[in-house]
């Protein structure tokens, strides 16, 4: 017996959802008039008398909220699926070849937003293709450990994105407003952005005294800081940033937007630099490729030593600095005074007399020709570069016990001026003292716990507190039979030091900065250092 339905009415409607569904065309019922267009009407969820409020009204307005859930699914569906293919992996048979496993789960695309970010301070090139816009609050630990993974990718993409700054203190960061309004104070005086890194270093414990202290480290003159703080319209900048954020329906930091699409943090490096990569390929840059000027917005400032047959034995430093002079030795030739302009070789110029280094451009590209030989009785502090370390160092500061006893990851870079880091280490014999022996005993030695530097400018600046055990800088232990933070802190490098504090550890790292290094005027005069304004 056949059971198919042969009503004609049936028939046609049966009909017309197939060709709805393979077409797909807007097929609202089988009254429609198909021989007549139909635009999709936007669908109206409220009326107001004769004002109507449509779907995509109420969608724009939580199109952030949306996204957020849509990555929600995203992360359910990912773990789920996830534990299916390791199921499935752990199923083979021993010793049989594990299949490739193609990942083809797609990620939300986040909503672009457009902001507006002219005259605001930035970080990197000022002409890159790609724009990072960073709400955060200075309180926040969350936005110190990103400010930590935007300086890496300010290195990586050297050159192709900038940074640029939003204020959202959330409600109860008691001290989000006044860190925010210092930061802006600082960036008056030219510094912003390491005294931001100052700031989020000290993400824990801000107050009053961390702000003049850090401005007093970083050569800030301290009586226009200090009023700058006390005016009462210091902080509109602060509530417009955080009024826009409300307007925008942010509700947590730290949340970037990368040239408008919106990821809400934290997340960690590779997931930024996935929608950096992706952005710049739509743009038609390729992302495997150095900028053309990467030398130039390197955030690390790192020149190479120069490997050209020239010798450095002396210098002359003028607070003009084209008055300045070095003596070099060329090859074999005698040694000659030279001055900023001079070439010293086919395409090699002098371009910057420093006291222990001078900077050579060398076929368009910085290098460094540094002094050799000792400093006797004065300290001298070079500035610190983020230098890359070769493999085998890093493994032993970040592992020193292996694997299993990786240390805690940097609570932010602190930048020291060094003006002030050579006034302080004339003292250092005092300094030494406030090292006494703890209980704890590594290689045969004790460890060393600071005592008595409450009031201590130096051990405060640096953020140690009473009591607190240093026990490594870089990769080697703190003990009463070595202690390597001075020669560290002159080293020309990053130091890294790990603490004990109440019994947890504590991890920071220390820059040392010196004013106008690394210089590069473009035609204008401008220098093309960190602190830059668009």
């Amino acid at each position: 017996m056949d059971h198919r339905d042969s009503r004609p009415g049936r028939f046609n409607q049966l009909l017309l959802g197939l060709i709805c569904s393979t077409l797909l065309t807007a097929c609202a019922s089988d009254e429609q008039d198909i021989g007549r267009p139909e635009t999709k009407r936007d669908p109206v969820v409220a009326r107001i008398g004769e004002d109507e409020i449509t779907l995509a009204q109420v969608d724009r307005k939580i199109r952030l909220e949306r996204h957020d859930l849509a990555h929600a699914e995203y992360q359910l569906r990912f773990n789920t699926l996830k534990s299916l293919v390791d199921g499935r992996l752990s199923s083979l048979a021993s010793g049989e070849k594990a299949p490739t496993v193609d990942w083809l789960l797609t990620y939300p695309k986040p909503p672009r937003i457009k902001l507006e970010t002219g005259g605001r301070p930035l970080r990197g090139n000022p002409a890159a293709p790609i724009t990072i816009a960073v709400f955060c609050s200075y309180q926040s630990v969350h936005c110190a450990a990103t400010n930590l993974v935007l300086r890496e990718l300010l290195d990586r993409y050297a050159g192709w994105i900038s940074v640029i700054p939003f204020d959202f203190p959330m409600h109860y960061h008691r001290q989000g407003v006044s860190a925010a309004t210092a930061v802006h104070c600082a960036g008056l005086q030219g510094s912003p952005w390491l005294y931001a890194d100052g700031l989020y270093t000290r993400a824990k414990a801000l107050d009053e005294q961390v702000y003049t202290r850090l401005a007093s480290q970083l050569g800030l003159a301290q009586t226009s800081f200090t009023q700058c703080l006390s005016e009462a319209n210091a902080g509109d900048r602060v509530n417009e940033d955080t009024t826009l954020a409300r307007a925008l329906g942010l509700q947590s930091v730290p949340v970037i937007f990368i040239n408008g699409l919106y990821i809400k943090g934290p997340r960690d490096i590779e997931h930024y630099a996935m929608w950096i990569e992706q952005e710049l390929q739509h743009l038609g840059h390729d992302s495997a490729r150095p900028h053309a000027d990467a030398d130039r917005w390197q955030l690390s400032g790192k020149v190479a030593e120069t490997d050209l047959p020239l010798q450095l034995t002396g210098t002359s430093v003028s607070s003009q600095p084209e008055q300045s002079s070095a003596l070099i030795r060329i090859q074999e030739a005698a040694v000659g005074r030279f001055t900023p302009g001079d070439t010293l070789m086919p395409a090699v110029i002098l371009k910057r007399v420093h006291e222990r280094y001078v900077i050579l451009a060398v076929n368009g590209h910085l290098e460094r020709l540094s002094l050799k030989g000792e400093d006797g009785e004065y300290v001298h502090v070079p500035r610190t570069g983020t230098t890359q370390r070769d493999e085998e160092t890093l493994r032993r500061i970040e592992q020193p016990e292996g694997e299993l006893r990786k240390l805690v990851d940097p609570s932010g870079v602190l930048p020291l001026g060094q003006a002030w880091l050579e006034k302080q280490l004339q003292n250092r014999e005092a300094l030494e003292q406030k090292f006494v022996q703890a209980e704890h005993v590594v290689d045969g030695h004790n460890l060393l716990r600071l005592e008595g530097i409450e009031s201590n400018e130096f051990f405060t600046a640096l953020g140690f507190e009473e009591g607190d055990v240093v026990v490594r800088v870089n990769d080697s232990w703190v003990h009463s039979g070595q202690n390597q933070l001075w020669d560290a802190l002159t080293s020309g490098e990053v130091v890294d030091v790990t603490y004990m504090r109440n019994g947890m550890p504590e991890r920071v790292q220390y820059v040392v900065q010196e004013k106008g290094y690394f210089e590069q005027p473009d035609d204008n005069g401008n220098s093309g250092n960190e602190d830059k304004t668009d």
